[in-house]
């Protein structure tokens, strides 16, 4: 596994200056809850080995090897990976500073106007991922700057696989800061047990209100809205293993209590946590 976190690698494409921010190489051994990214924020998904399933805006997607998708801002997705043959994945999460004066070519307006897409790699990528991850892990000489350049290729690679797929559907949306993005993130997408708006703000290095507010801006819902998607959706997650009771899940969820829990997913979801579990049972 390789994982380079906030490692802000900035080069510019077609007009537009990029940020790098975490590149990930590894197997995927668990499922990911659903979860989306901030303003102008775009990860590169590709799938080298191994089989599952991603869920993007309701709609499950299979994975198989050579298996492309980039998630753009705000789309809520998950990734689930089959036990028996784990997904290996090359992942990208990059920050586009985009600016409504700035001029841009096409291949980077095609890329940032994609709110999401999946399809078969045709452009041949995994190559360009290996040399990658490789001058990072190296760190040959100017490492930096060839890192910059084998993504600026993935890019246009990926806009190639754009263009010879069909139908590709997108939005452009504004800027915010990679770092600000990637903690608010992962602190709901990992700690939404016991998360709390005043622990979030410290991290950010902001007060309450200010957290308050870039939340509400950039994810469209209140920091209580965002903290239940969360618990909601390793909720969904948990109840597909049986071999947990429901007050195992309201405990790992940190509700003060089972009918809590029962009460909050079901108002979420308008059905009962067991309910939705038998349903989940018969479709297997």
């Amino acid at each position: 596994m390789f994982f380079y976190n906030n490692i802000d690698i900035q080069f510019s494409a077609g007009g537009c200056k990029f940020h790098a921010v975490n590149l990930i190489s590894s197997e995927i051994n668990h499922d990911i809850p659903m979860h989306s990214h901030g303003i102008n924020c775009y990860e590169i998904h590709f799938i080298s080995e191994g089989y599952g399933t991603i869920n993007a805006n309701g709609t499950e997607y299979p994975v198989t090897p050579d298996t492309l998708f980039v998630t753009g801002p705000l789309t809520e997705h998950a990734q689930f990976t089959d036990p028996a043959c784990p997904m290996k994945e090359w992942c990208i999460y990059l920050r586009a500073d985009s600016n409504e004066n700035e001029k841009y070519d096409d291949i980077i307006l095609k890329f940032l106007s994609e709110k999401f897409w999946i399809g078969q790699d045709v452009q041949g990528l995994l190559p360009l991922f290996q040399r990658l991850f490789s001058e990072l892990n190296n760190r040959f000489a100017g490492y930096r700057n060839m890192a910059g350049l084998l993504i600026s290729e993935i890019i246009v690679g990926i806009v190639r696989n754009y263009i010879s797929a069909s139908e590709p559907i997108g939005e452009i949306f504004g800027c915010t800061s990679e770092r600000t993005s990637i903690i608010i993130e992962e602190y709901f997408l990992y700690e939404y047990r016991s998360a709390t708006l005043e622990e979030l703000s410290k991290r950010l290095g902001l007060g309450i209100r200010q957290t308050q507010r870039m939340i509400e801006k950039y994810y469209g819902s209140s920091f209580s809205e965002k903290k239940n998607q969360a618990r909601m959706s390793a909720a969904q997650l948990m109840l597909s293993d049986t071999s947990l009771n429901l007050s195992d899940i309201s405990e790992r969820l940190g509700y003060s209590s089972q009918e809590y829990f029962n009460t909050a997913f079901k108002k979420h979801f308008n059905i009962s946590p067991g309910r939705f579990r038998k349903n989940k049972i018969k479709k297997l």
